[in-house]
C-alpha cells in the first residue's frame, strides 16, 4: 500500500476526510491551528496545512473508488500516474504538526536555496532549503510529488549546511 494524495474541491477537505475514513480507508488530512482576528473577538481556528489535499494510504487499484468520494476532484498525477507520496513525508508533515507552532530565528549566513538539514528539535532529521519569506529567514521542507513547500521557523543553532 502506498500513500496518495486526492486534489479536493476548495474547502471540501474535512468532508473527504471524513467519507474516506468511513469507508475504511487509511486517510490524513494535516491540521494547523490558527489564531484568527475579527473585528469583535480572536479565535483559534483549524485548517488544512495544505489547502485542497487529502493523502490517503491504498493499494493503487483502489485509488479510482477512493476518487469517486463526493468533493474528490482527482487524484495529484506525475507524468499520468498517480503521484506516490514517500512514507517519509507523511512522516515529516506529522512531525512539523506535532513540533513547535514558531521558534526565534537569529541572524546567520545561509545562502537562499542553500540546501539545509536540521540536526536538533522535534524536527530533527528533516532536510529542506533556506530560504527567505516574508522578511523572515525559514526553513522550507519540500515535498516533492505535489510541489508544495511547507515553511518553518527553527533556531539556527538546529540548522546546518548540507555539503
Amino acid at each position: 500500500m502506498n500513500w496518495y494524495a486526492l486534489y479536493t474541491r476548495p474547502r471540501f477537505e474535512k468532508k473527504v476526510l471524513k467519507e474516506l475514513e468511513e469507508l475504511g480507508y487509511e486517510a490524513y488530512l494535516p491540521i494547523k491551528r490558527e489564531l484568527r482576528q475579527w473585528s469583535d473577538r480572536k479565535k483559534w481556528i483549524e485548517e488544512p496545512l495544505i489547502r485542497s489535499y487529502v493523502f490517503i494510504k491504498t493499494e493503487p487499484k483502489q485509488l479510482p473508488l477512493a476518487s469517486q468520494v463526493n468533493g474528490v476532484a482527482c487524484p495529484v498525477t506525475f507524468n499520468g500516474r498517480p503521484a506516490t507520496i514517500r512514507a517519509e513525508e507523511i512522516k515529516a508533515i506529522r512531525m512539523i504538526i506535532s513540533g513547535p507552532d514558531l521558534f526565534d530565528v537569529e541572524e546567520i549566513s545561509f545562502t537562499k536555496g542553500e540546501p539545509v538539514s536540521i540536526i536538533e528539535g522535534p524536527l530533527k532529521g528533516l532536510k529542506g532549503n533556506w530560504i527567505n519569506y516574508r522578511g523572515g529567514q525559514r526553513v522550507a521542507i519540500r515535498i516533492d510529488q505535489l510541489q508544495k513547500d511547507i515553511i518553518v521557523e527553527v533556531p539556527t543553532a538546529y540548522v546546518k549546511k548540507e555539503i
